[in-house]
């Protein structure tokens, strides 16, 4: 285990007994960092691959032990609004989580070592059964390419499954590597046409449908495709996309319908919720794009 020690990846969080992730049950990591801006996205805490200050009004008791304690006078009165801390001063000193009872403050990020980390999907082994094991998602995997390649190694190498959720944006020779232990990718194809993906991310998608391709040369793939009312929900999007699929023999597509479910998380953060910007999609309108990609031969969960 020697080679494995060095290796160290910053975390957002680790969910056990996920079913949403891959087949059978999974322990499923998100690693932080990613190149993408997705104007929809629920997890903003991933973006960046630094430490972060959650504060969350609803357990704040106003009793003011966090401004007494705080070294850098970072943060103001209870009344101040949603997010009272000014954050250009924390230097996240963790001074307001040890003085806070109710818990109204906690960090996004923790730093694990590859073994350790190893350890803990270990000890959910006898849960994973003949069809589950382990997920790297994030934030994007390709933006900690190392540390996702020896977690996948390590669990290969103990006989866990391994499956990599990824928007596919990032060098192929860093994919590459991490797919001799890969299983199945969970490919995020958010919108076809380069100009309105540009728009809605931040950046094009020719390397993502490029390293789409070549991944589905090399292992089982599955596209994730969320769906987004008046942004990629189109038939012609649906279309190009089933084709996509189609072209690269992928055979299933996961659709994952718009929710607010981050909004909270933006708000933690001291960042604007985007999803003033969306509306909820109609049951209709899933079903209906549900029936389209079926129509072109689509297995669709």
């Amino acid at each position: 285990w020697e080679r494995y020690k060095a290796m160290k990846g910053i975390i957002s969080e680790i969910t056990s007994f996920s079913t949403h992730d891959g087949p059978g049950i999974r322990t499923t990591v998100f690693l932080k960092g990613c190149p993408l801006r997705c104007r929809w996205c629920s997890n903003p805490e991933t973006w960046n691959p630094v430490f972060q200050l959650y504060f969350m009004q609803r357990k704040c008791t106003g009793c003011k032990k966090c401004e007494a304690a705080c070294p850098q006078s970072a943060i103001g009165p209870a009344d101040a609004g949603k997010d009272r801390i000014r954050r250009t001063d924390c230097n996240l000193c963790k001074k307001c989580l040890d003085v806070c009872l109710p818990g109204a403050y906690r960090i996004s990020g923790t730093i694990y070592e590859s073994e350790e980390l190893f350890r803990k999907i270990q000890r959910d082994k006898p849960f994973f059964g003949e069809d589950g094991g382990l997920t790297i998602s994030g934030g994007e995997p390709l933006s900690q390419p190392e540390f996702t390649r020896e977690m996948f190694a390590m669990c290969k190498q103990d006989g866990i499954s391994t499956v990599l959720d990824t928007s596919g944006f990032g060098k192929w020779e860093d994919l590459e590597k991490i797919l001799d232990y890969t299983d199945m990718v969970l490919l995020d194809v958010k919108i076809m046409d380069e100009e309105a993906h540009k728009k809605w991310t931040g950046v094009s998608n020719q390397i993502i449908l490029e390293n789409g391709r070549r991944m589905a040369e090399r292992v089982p793939v599955r596209i994730s495709l969320p769906l987004i009312p008046d942004v990629n929900d189109s038939e012609e999007n649906l279309q190009q996309t089933a084709a996509f699929a189609k072209a690269c023999g992928i055979h299933w597509i996961d659709l994952n319908p718009l929710h607010v479910l981050g909004a909270a998380k933006y708000e933690s953060l001291g960042m604007e919720s985007p999803y003033i910007n969306f509306r909820t999609m109609e049951k209709e309108e899933v079903e209906k794009a549900v029936s389209l990609l079926r129509e072109n031969g689509l297995q669709v969960s």
